[in-house]
Parts: structure tokens; C-alpha cells; sequence
């Protein structure tokens, strides 16, 4: 169902405070992509439709591999990005980042997806550094009946949806669903396949209460299996072929009831995943959380919101060949936090300031207090000023601190090549950031737009410095440079993120997202160091713009266009990651109101290009190419 531009601005986001909020009223930079807006996107993943949001940097370098993330630091696993599903957090402790190629939710059933742009700490917790995305999936009352989605692109690959919803007694309700994931590989510069083809499945239920009811619960869980292969290039040794394989599982359980003493909410759940990389190792993290959230009554001019948390994770891995190895085989981590904030109407309607922190104290590293303070400035019913000033801690990951890993491969006098060998450091610190923004936000009498300057200084970043010459090396007669980790790098991002949306018509409606940015670190005079800064740095482009229109031909037809322009990353190895522009297209046909046919096309002129340059698992360029999608959806 599409929502007026009206109905936008009235959106409850719950990421901002974790609390229902307007969006037009949050402090924050923050957008939100309704059921609606990812649909017409076109989007077969969460990254896919995370494009139409400022100030995110989406690059995809093969079928299922994905950098993403959220002013700076861009990266396979960003590390200063936290993501949730329904409150359940997909970061993964290994390397402090997402598994993007195992998160193949289905779309269909994501009611909203809220993306907060800057530090969420103060709420969330360490490692929401940069950013918080969270997404929101549907209730299950919303998707009784039946629904089946078949699909096939232009090289034949079918992908399967089913989905059954149920009204049981008592006023709950009840969603199961399945479906496949199937998509073609990626090309290497010279036309051949890059044999990364991403194929799996994912399996789930959600259980509601009555939604009419003041206490309300819900329970979900999800199965999934999926494989994401590569082919590594590991410099003295070749290449090697090897198939990610993800699998994992998790149960989710959440209550929300309102007393006399206000309201309050309680979430649990458990997860497993695991992750075996062919003949290189596995891993996997066992994690148990419990989440407990009060909302005070509003007492005169404050509004008070406490919560604490518990969360304990088991982490065990297996190396089975040199390219990475490991101190510790086994570790449990173990977090207690507990967070407050007031919201304090200093002249209402017109003035508001938000003071809030969180305390995190771990078994590993030394305790965090993460502030925030946010003063939001109404001067009319229209237009809203926030200013913010947060700080933000990011845990060190446990590959960070135990595991010792091929770096590359690069000449270093008087060696023609040489192997990099990143060395562990249990005892890094957290890194830190302090960040300031400014944001102005205007609803139109048929739009809005919204505009946001951000500085975030960063401190105790983990690097790498010369730490010695090993010979023979891993890969003889290659030598080994030994790269010790530190916390001796600082950065600077800062930039502007705007943003609009118009309906020009009622059959007619335009979006804008463009990002100005720039990432400097400080320079040290360690050579290895600024080498390896710079790199990280290369790693975003000082810019990127999509352009979206959503046309409605007819009561029955739809036509969708997103252009995309990204700026090309400097310093990149050859052949490099040039400046692209791209246009996707999407036409819907509606035979009825529950059948309905849709082409999609991904990159409609056929341009190859290259997004990214592979890093962690080091790999060939993976090109993209025009790809065609056709899809059948049918409802009863």
C-alpha cells in the first residue's frame, strides 16, 4: 500500500529512542524505507534497498558480497555499523561486522527498514559507532492467507517463496514461510564466470498475540543455510577455490505490557551461526541475550526510559591451513549494560533536549560510558533543527584480538614481493569516536528534504606497524613482513548528507539521496602504518547520488527507475575502481489484486563495471553485468 508523503513524516521509528516517534519530531538523521519503497526498489536483499538511503555507501563485488556502511570506514565487515532484525543484532563478534551473503531475509515480509545515521551508543551500545540500522518485520496478522513467489533471471536460475498465514484462536496469529536464494555469479575483467554464485535457503515462523491487545507478545524464529563461494588469491600461493558455507539459527521471544508505572518491554532470544570456509576452517558463536526496557510515565517536563541488558557469547573456531591461525580456539564473552535517558520539553512545541548513556562493562576490555546529548529546535509545524554531539566506543573483534591472517601480498624493497602477515594483539583497546552533527529537516506541501552536516573524530583505531622480516616465509621463497596490531591511528570523517522526496503528481513521485564525505587519518610517520590507513581510507568514495522515480502508468501498471552514480575509490589496485553510473528499471503488471508480474533490470545499459576491491578475503575484481528478472507473485 503506498503511503502519502504526509503519512511518511507521521511514521513511528523506534530506533532513534527506543521509543514510538514521529519521524518528522526525531533528533537524528534518520530514514526510513516503508513496506512500499522497498518493494517498487526492486530490491532482492536488505544492501540492495539500503542504496536509496544518504549518507550509506553500498557496494556489491559479487553474487552475495557486499561492503556496506554509514559514513566511512567501508569494508566486507564494516566494524562500526550495527544492524538488527526485530531488535536481534547480526553483528558478528568474529570480525565485528555482518555477514551480508547470509542474511537473505525475505523482503516481502520486512514491515520497515529504520536507518539512524551516526553514533546509536548511548541506546544500542558499542560497536553502533556510525550508525544503527534496524529491521522491522511485519506482524504476523498482516500476512494472513497465502502467498507464493516464483522467479527467474536471465540465465535461469529459479528462486521459491512460500508463505502461510493463520488467525488462531484467541485473536493470534501465526506466519510460517520458506524460500530459496539463487543468483547468478559475478564476471571477472576478462568475461569468464568468478564462480562466486550464492545459493541457500531460509525457513521461519512469527507468532503474534492480539494486536488489540495492551499486552501484546510475540515469538519468532528462523533456520538458514546458504553458500557463498570464492575463489582467494593469495599471492605466492595462487589462487584457491573456496565455498563459504553459512548456517545458523535463532528463536526470538518479546513481551510489551503497560502498567500504572508505565510501560515496559522484555526481549530474549538465542542464535546460533556458524561458518565453515572450505578448507581454510570454521567457526562458530553461540549467543544467548536478554534485553529489559522501562518507559517512565511523562512526570512535568521529562520523560524518562531505562533499560539493561545481559548478553553471553560462546566463540570457537578451527584452522586448518596457515593463511589464518588462531591463539585462542575457545572463548566466552560475557556483557552486562544499562542505559537512561530523559527527554526534556524545555518550551513545548518548541524545545527539546535529550540527555542520555550507557554504561557496558565485558569480561574482555575495560568498561564503556557511551553519552549523548540532542537538542531538537521546532520553530513550525514544518520545520525541525537538531543538533547532537555523541560518543561511541567499537569492542575489538576476536579476530582482531587472537587471529593471525594473510594480509596480501605487495613488493617491499629490495624484496620484488613479499607475504603481509597480520599478527594478534589480545590486548587492544576499544576504539572510540566523538561525533557532532547538524540537521534540518522541512515537510513540504508535497515532499520533504532533509539536510545534515557531520564531523566524527575518531581515536584509538586499530592499525598495523612493521613488526619484522620472516624468512623462509609461508609461501617460500617469498618472505614474510610481520605486521603487529596497535591502537595508535586517528581519523577524521565529516561531510553532508541530503535528502528529498516529492510527489510531483498522483501518479508521479521523486527521490534524491546524495552523500558528500571525506576520510583523512592523521599521519604518524610509520610507513606501514600511513600505508595501511590510506588503504583503509581508498576504501570510500567522497561521493554518491541515486535519483528514484515511481510512475504509475495506470491503476494496473507501474514503472520504477533508480539511477546511480558512485565516485570512483583512489589508490585501488590495477586495473582500480572507477567512477560508474548505472540505471535499474522495474515494471509491475497487476492482473488483479492478487496476482501480479514484474521485470526488473539491474544495470539496464550494460556498462560492466567494478564496485570494490575485495578485502579480508583477498580476490580478483568481480565485474557486473545487465541482469534481468522476472517474477511471478501471486496471493490467496
Amino acid at each position: 500500500m503506498d503511503l502519502s508523503l504526509e503519512e511518511l513524516a507521521d511514521i513511528q521509528v523506534l530506533s532513534v529512542s527506543r521509543k514510538a516517534q514521529r519521524l518528522g519530531d526525531t533528533a537524528a538523521a534518520v530514514t526510513v524505507l516503508a513496506r512500499d519503497d522497498i518493494r517498487r526498489s526492486g530490491a532482492r536483499s536488505v544492501p540492495e534497498a539500503l542504496r536509496l538511503v544518504p549518507g550509506v555507501q553500498v557496494a556489491q563485488f559479487g553474487a552475495g558480497r557486499w561492503a556496506v556502511s554509514v559514513r566511512g570506514f567501508n569494508s566486507r565487515f564494516a566494524s562500526k555499523l550495527l544492524v538488527q532484525v526485530d531488535g536481534r543484532s547480526v553483528y558478528s563478534p568474529m570480525f565485528s561486522g555482518v555477514f551480508w551473503n547470509g542474511l537473505n531475509l525475505m523482503m516481502e515480509d520486512i514491515e520497515r527498514i529504520e536507518v539512524v545515521r551516526g553514533p546509536g551508543a548511548s541506546l544500542w551500545g558499542a560497536n553502533a559507532v556510525n550508525g544503527v540500522i534496524n529491521i522491522v518485520t511485519r506482524n504476523a496478522a498482516s500476512t494472513t492467507g497465502s502467498m507464493v513467489r516464483a522467479s527467474v533471471d536471465d540465465r535461469g536460475n529459479p528462486e521459491v517463496a512460500v508463505r502461510q498465514g493463520l488467525t488462531l484462536t484467541g485473536g493470534a496469529a501465526l506466519r510460517v514461510y520458506a524460500h530459496s536464494e539463487n543468483r547468478a555469479p559475478f564476471e571477472t575483467r576478462g568475461g569468464a564466470s568468478s564462480q562466486d554464485e550464492q545459493t541457500g535457503w531460509r525457513t521461519g515462523f512469527r507468532l503474534d498475540s492480539d494486536v488489540g491487545e495492551p499486552d501484546h507478545w510475540m515469538i519468532s524464529g528462523e533456520a538458514y543455510r546458504q553458500r557463498s563461494p570464492e575463489i582467494l588469491t593469495l599471492g605466492g600461493a595462487g589462487t584457491y577455490y573456496t565455498p563459504f558455507d553459512f548456517e545458523g539459527a535463532h528463536i526470538l521471544a518479546q513481551r510489551d505490557w503497560m502498567t500504572a508505572a508505565g510501560q515496559t518491554s522484555l526481549r530474549a532470544y538465542v542464535d546460533y551461526a556458524d561458518v565453515v570456509q572450505g578448507g581454510l576452517g570454521d567457526a562458530t558463536v553461540h549467543t544467548a541475550d536478554l534485553d529489559f526496557q522501562h518507559r517512565l510515565p511523562v512526570t512535568g517536563a521529562h520523560e524518562w526510559i531505562w533499560g539493561l541488558g545481559l548478553r553471553h557469547q560462546s566463540i570457537s573456531v578451527k584452522s586448518r591451513v596457515p593463511v589464518i591461525e588462531f591463539d585462542k580456539d575457545e572463548v566466552e564473552q560475557q556483557t552486562f549494560s544499562a542505559f537512561v535517558q530523559d527527554e526534556i520539553v524545555l518550551l513545548p512545541r518548541l524545545l527539546r533536549l535529550t540527555l542520555g548513556a550507557r554504561f557496558e562493562a565485558r569480561n574482555m576490555g575495560t568498561p564503556e560510558f557511551q553519552p549523548t546529548v540532542r537538542l531538537l529546535w521546532s520553530p513550525s509545524d514544518r520545520d525541525t533543527v537538531w543538533t547532537h554531539w555523541s560518543r561511541a566506543a567499537r569492542t575489538p573483534s576476536y579476530g582482531e584480538r587472537y587471529a593471525g591472517l594473510v594480509a596480501g601480498a605487495q613488493a617491499f624493497g629490495p624484496f620484488p614481493v613479499v607475504t603481509l602477515i597480520s599478527l594478534p594483539e589480545e590486548d587492544l583497546r576499544s576504539e572510540s569516536v566523538n561525533a557532532f552533527e547538524l540537521g534540518y529537516r522541512r515537510q513540504l506541501d508535497r515532499g520533504s528534504v532533509e539536510a545534515v552536516l557531520f564531523r566524527q573524530r575518531y581515536s584509538h583505531l586499530v592499525g598495523n606497524s612493521f613488526g619484522g622480516l620472516r624468512m623462509p616465509g609461508l609461501f617460500p621463497p617469498t618472505p614474510d613482513v610481520l605486521l603487529t596490531r596497535h591502537n595508535r591511528a586517528s581519523a577524521v570523517t565529516e561531510g553532508a548528507e541530503f535528502g528529498g522526496e516529492m510527489a510531483v503528481n498522483q501518479d508521479l513521485r521523486l527521490g534524491l539521496a546524495y552523500t558528500l564525505m571525506r576520510q583523512n587519518y592523521d599521519t604518524t610517520g610509520d610507513a606501514i602504518l600511513d600505508g595501511g590507513n590510506a588503504t583503509i581510507a581508498n576504501r570510500n568514495a567522497n561521493h554518491w547520488l541515486s535519483l528514484q522515480a515511481r510512475i504509475d502508468l495506470s491503476s494496473r501498471q507501474e514503472l520504477d527507475l533508480q539511477v546511480r552514480h558512485v565516485g570512483a575509490l583512489k589508490g585501488q589496485p590495477a586495473p582500480g575502481v572507477d567512477a560508474y553510473t548505472v540505471m535499474d528499471a522495474r515494471y509491475g503488471y497487476r492482473f488483479s489484486r492478487r496476482a501480479e508480474l514484474t521485470l526488473s533490470v539491474t544495470n539496464l545499459f550494460d556498462k560492466r563495471y567494478t564496485a570494490y576491491s575485495s578485502d579480508y578475503f583477498p580476490s580478483a575484481y568481480a565485474y557486473d553485468r545487465r541482469r534481468l528478472l522476472l517474477t511471478g507473485r501471486w496471493t490467496f
